[in-house]
């Protein structure tokens, strides 16, 4: 048996563990190359690239108490190394404690070989996203574009250009096999202004599934060398409670509170602020969040999650009622939910929930409108630290920005913390951006909320 592509070698751990005494088992198994340019002061420092190939097996045995399982991993792929993880995994389960609400690999809604086939066609992987080359010379004309952008621009972190791609396969021992390729290529700058003790450091980076499809070298310097030289002279600001606009690269992390706070399993063991909001209203009318698997621009696009599930375009937050939970299985059956995509699998440890692409559905005023209509307020434009109580929904963060007086940037601030509880920053919000940016699998515009606390330097 030709043991070289990751599909055959998910079936064959399967198949092991099963001829092995095994109730139920399932592998999935990635096979990755990556190539990456690093470039400073207009010289190549460093070329690498990295392979990686590996397999995760998770088996199930049947007790008296109900199933228990284990999961182990192996970067052996010869026939002696997967049917000795097979062996291994299967003495680790016997060995653990049964979980009479596990979820055996069986039985899931998986896509069919027609969907399968047509994903396929209509996802067509570049097995060469990009060309060493090209690669080195977008991050020498990036950082070149940076340095010259203005005189205060007086040193250079680097610029990086990767590409690659992953080949991801699952079986399960109920007959469910496939596998899928993903691209993407990224380029990345950071650069330092100013001198003394007025140094400011920023950056800017694309990932997208290939090199047409990211941003120009030229926008990414520029963009880089003009949010580090706006933060010179950055001081601070006294307290205040006032509107806080976060810009879209900071505005991604409030989605990120949000997948969190949804996430089945913290449901389940209520350590979740949202516990208890299924079909309520958490947002103002007309907030909607999207979790789709399959768009142009997402790099989380799958046609099946970790468990072998069939994924489905889902609203999680429609017109600002929460419309659903994520789950996986095991959550999806406690919960009383139907599964529909939101198992991750890696090579090790248990399952886990998340989303494929995650879009925040935009507004339309541009950030400056937006600005203009709310006249003072602070714009975050950075965030430090992480300080979010996920059970309580408390958050107090570090941050900088720039200071909005009378609907105009007035100067940069810094050495700030930002604070308030994210249910009530949630049902704050006052405006949408029309400016809808992504950031690899995540997709926000401009959000301000309104009657946030700014702890200034006036401090006891």
């Amino acid at each position: 048996m030709n043991m070289n592509t990751p599909d055959i070698q998910a079936q064959q751990a399967v198949e092991y563990a099963c001829e092995l005494g095994a109730a139920s088992a399932d592998a999935v198994a990635i096979c990755t190359a990556d190539t990456s340019v690093a470039v400073r002061q207009g010289k190549v420092e460093s070329i690498e690239r990295d392979q990686g190939n590996g397999i995760g097996l998770r088996v199930f045995i049947d007790t008296p108490k109900g199933p228990a399982f284990a999961t182990a991993s192996t970067s052996d792929l010869s026939a002696a190394g997967i049917r000795a993880l097979a062996e291994q995994t299967l003495a680790m389960a016997r060995i653990s404690e049964a979980d009479p609400d596990a979820v055996p690999p069986l039985g899931a809604d998986h896509p069919d070989a027609q969907a399968l086939q047509q994903w396929n066609e209509q996802h067509a992987t570049e097995r060469e996203p990009w060309q060493l080359d090209k690669a080195r010379n977008a991050a020498l004309e990036c950082e070149a574009i940076a340095r010259q952008y203005d005189p205060r621009i007086t040193n250079s972190e680097g610029a990086d250009a990767g590409f690659g791609v992953s080949d991801v396969a699952y079986a399960s021992s109920d007959g469910f096999a496939a596998a899928y390729s993903k691209s993407s290529a990224s380029l990345s700058i950071s650069v330092i202004a100013g001198s003394g003790d007025d140094m400011q450091r920023d950056y800017a980076w694309h990932r997208a599934s290939g090199h047409e499809a990211l941003r120009t070298a030229a926008e990414l310097g520029r963009e880089a060398a003009g949010r580090a030289v706006r933060k010179l002279g950055a001081g601070d600001m006294p307290s205040a409670a006032m509107p806080i606009i976060f810009e879209p690269r900071v505005a991604t992390s409030l989605l990120g509170h949000l997948k969190s706070a949804i996430n089945g399993r913290a449901v389940l063991q209520q350590r979740s602020f949202l516990a208890q909001s299924l079909h309520e209203r958490i947002f103002p009318a007309g907030f909607d969040v999207v979790d789709n698997p399959d768009h142009i621009q997402g790099l989380g696009n799958r046609l099946f999650d970790g468990e072998g599930t069939r994924c489905q375009r889902c609203r999680l937050v429609e017109d600002g009622v929460l419309q659903m939970f994520l789950a996986d299985r095991y959550a999806a059956r406690r919960l009383g939910l139907p599964a529909r995509g939101h198992a991750q699998r890696g090579l090790t440890g248990d399952i886990s929930i998340g989303t494929s692409n995650l879009i925040c559905a935009s507004g339309h005023m541009t950030q400056q409108e937006i600005l203009a209509e709310i006249g003072n307020g602070l714009l975050v434009t950075e965030l430090i630290g992480f300080g979010v109580n996920g059970v309580t929904g408390d958050y107090s963060r570090g941050a900088a920005g720039l200071l909005i007086e009378n609907g105009e940037i007035s100067r940069p601030v810094q050495g700030i913390t930002i604070a308030g509880q994210l249910p009530k920053m949630f049902a704050s919000i006052t405006h949408l951006g029309s400016d809808l940016t992504w950031f690899g699998n995540i997709a926000a515009p401009t959000i301000a909320i309104e009657g946030m606390t700014i702890a200034g330097n006036n401090q006891e």
